[in-house]
């Protein structure tokens, strides 16, 4: 089974660039395959319509001298003399006879067998060979028709070129069939055509294999190139403007800076409708916290005098009183926080961008949380990235938030906090994460909703402010859960 997995990988591969390599190389080798065996079957056919045409004038000649002759014995002589004139002309000839179609048996008038022409493995004929041949084509004889036995019809030691060319008599009836039998070593010469038609199309076959792997390699840069494109599209930065040379892929070039000018777009109009909505907001808060504030200032200073008109009680009337008098005071206290909370969400928020070593950021940030809570306990890891762009006040406030956050759901104020920092295709991101109870699912879709919280007496401003900050740094926050327990948030700021 895994064996057909991995030849199923590799006659179809999955990349762009195998498939590509694949495609033009099966094309290259089928085209090659089939000149290679067009050229080789057109050269064999040329050479043997050669033979068949210089075969076919010297039956003609020889037709017209002895079909001449008037008796049996000057057919003999005019063969015997237009034999050994031919063996003169040299050439592939090897066996000529005059076959006496009359005679029954059949026998030879003359025959002749050129001296040193015939291979060692190669017979003449007998005159029995040559009758059985003729009559295998008698019809034709007997029309008068020179015809072509195939030589690979009969064996190795009688396999020749032949043609057999008809004598007719007076009366048209066949008289006695010329035969001519030539070697056909001039099919060496197919065989060093097609030991030199085969070292071309090695040479055809390396070439396709270079130029399938070349053109895959360009396509697929050039796909490769598209993706970059699209890519930095995703991290919110203007796409390279693209001249690939091939039309439909400059299209896809041009349609992918389309895209990015209508994305680019759209963020411009959220990021002004976002800073209209913190304008509207910071407007807003100063009005309610001016609307809020005095009057809250005057129900605690008027609470301060009635806290000092009743301390003169005593007895169950003391005690209730001061039960009344804390829960106001926390309940005014908690109104104070809610106040500002919202002021500070309020605010409009202005990030001072500079490079932050993270190692000395972190550094303060767990001195100064150390310093409140001598048991905290925070790992950091910085993976392949030693300085980053942001705020380093803002993003403090954000984890500073966080950590209150972590701390305050655990009863000893230990969360085991881990912070690990990466950079990815110019992004930072960082993986807060603790082993405190979590988020429950209930809360998760609102988490960063002004008044939302998931713990008792809180404000729901904390997260929604984590959130307002990193938003400002044109990042954004997540909650993803913790993969053994706890809370885990992902934060992603661009660099």
């Amino acid at each position: 089974m895994k064996a057909v997995s991995v030849l199923t990988k590799l006659v179809f591969p999955k990349s762009l660039f195998g498939r590509l390599f694949l495609s033009v190389l099966v094309v290259a080798v089928l085209v090659v395959g089939l000149i290679w065996g067009w050229l080789d079957q057109k050269f064999y056919q040329s050479l043997d319509r050669e033979a068949d045409l210089r075969l076919r004038r010297i039956a003609e000649i020889l037709v017209s001298s002895i079909g001449s002759a008037e008796d049996r014995e000057e057919q003999r002589e005019k063969a015997f003399d237009s034999f050994r004139q031919l063996e003169k002309t040299g050439g592939l000839l090897q066996n000529l006879y005059l076959l006496d179609m009359y005679a029954d048996p059949s026998e030879f008038i003359a025959s002749y067998s050129l001296p040193g022409a015939r291979s060692a493995q190669m017979l003449p004929p007998t005159a029995d060979e040559a009758e059985e041949l003729a009559l295998d084509y008698i019809s034709a004889l007997d029309r008068g028709e020179m015809v072509f036995p195939d030589p690979y019809a009969y064996g190795v030691s009688r396999r020749f070129k032949i043609v057999l060319c008809p004598i007719l008599d007076e009366f048209g009836m066949l008289a006695g069939v010329i035969g001519i039998e030539a070697d056909m070593e001039y099919l060496n010469l197919v065989s060093d055509f097609r030991q030199l038609l085969a070292e071309a199309v090695v040479a055809a076959l390396l070439l396709s294999f270079l130029t399938a792997f070349f053109l895959a390699r360009s396509f697929a840069g050039q796909i490769e190139l598209l993706n970059q494109s699209l890519k930095s599209v995703e991290q919110g930065r203007a796409p390279q403007h693209l001249e690939l040379g091939v039309n439909e892929l400059d299209l896809l070039g041009d349609g992918i800076e389309l895209l990015a000018q209508e994305l680019e777009q759209q963020r411009t109009q959220v990021q002004r409708l976002y800073e209209q909505k913190l304008d509207e907001l910071a407007f807003t808060g100063g009005a309610i916290a001016h609307e809020i504030r005095n009057p809250l200032s005057a129900i605690e200073m008027h609470f301060g005098l009635l806290k000092r008109q009743l301390a003169n009680l005593s007895g169950a009337q003391a005690e209730a009183s001061a039960t009344a008098l804390a829960e106001i005071s926390e309940q005014l206290a908690h109104l104070r926080t809610l106040l500002e909370n919202y002021l500070a969400y309020s605010r409009k928020v202005q990030p001072k961008i500079v490079c932050v070593a993270l190692n000395e950021f972190f550094d303060r940030l767990i001195a100064s949380r150390k310093s409140v809570l001598p048991d905290f306990n925070c790992e950091v890891v910085l993976v392949n990235v030693e300085q980053a762009w942001f705020d380093a006040t803002l993003l403090q406030q954000v984890f500073e938030n966080l950590i209150n956050n972590s701390v305050q759901v655990v009863e000893n104020g230990s969360a085991a906090i881990s912070i690990k920092v990466e950079l990815q295709a110019a992004r930072l991101k960082i993986l807060y994460s603790d082993k405190g109870p979590g988020i429950p699912a209930a809360l998760r879709e609102q988490l960063f909703t002004p008044f939302v919280s998931g713990r008792a007496g809180g404000s729901g401003f904390g997260l929604a402010l984590i959130r307002k900050l990193v938003e400002a740094h044109g990042g954004e926050i997540s909650y993803i859960g913790g993969e053994t327990g706890g809370a885990a948030f992902l934060i992603e700021v661009g660099q």
